[in-house]
């Protein structure tokens, strides 16, 4: 690789590294300038669509209750998490244990 070769590939990467800065630099002076605390009023929540719940909930907590999920969401749940247990990195290196089906859903 020649001279010229070796600083036209590194301007080229001085001038992307300035233009990728240049964004970034207002793309942060651009989020400071959206939020200034002392501008800040407050928001107030709207509490119409709560007030029926809340009242239900006080009259009869058990009839608002979302119904109890099944067995087999337990069971998928189960799965799920020892799935996600056993492709963490600290048990990577061990042998993988066959477990009996317990019943399918």
């Amino acid at each position: 690789m020649s001279d010229l070769e070796v600083i036209i590939r590194l301007t080229v990467v001085a001038a992307l590294a300035s233009y990728l800065y240049a964004k970034h630099r207002q793309r942060v002076r651009g989020r400071l300038g959206r939020y200034n605390p002392a501008k800040w009023t407050g928001k107030a929540i709207d509490v119409t669509e709560l007030k029926p719940r809340i009242e239900g909930v006080r009259r009869n907590y058990l009839a608002v209750q979302q119904p109890a999920k099944g067995l087999c969401f337990h069971r998928a749940l189960i799965e799920l998490a020892r799935q996600a247990v056993a492709q963490m990195a600290y048990f990577q290196d061990r042998a993988p244990e066959h477990h009996a089906p317990v019943g399918r859903c």
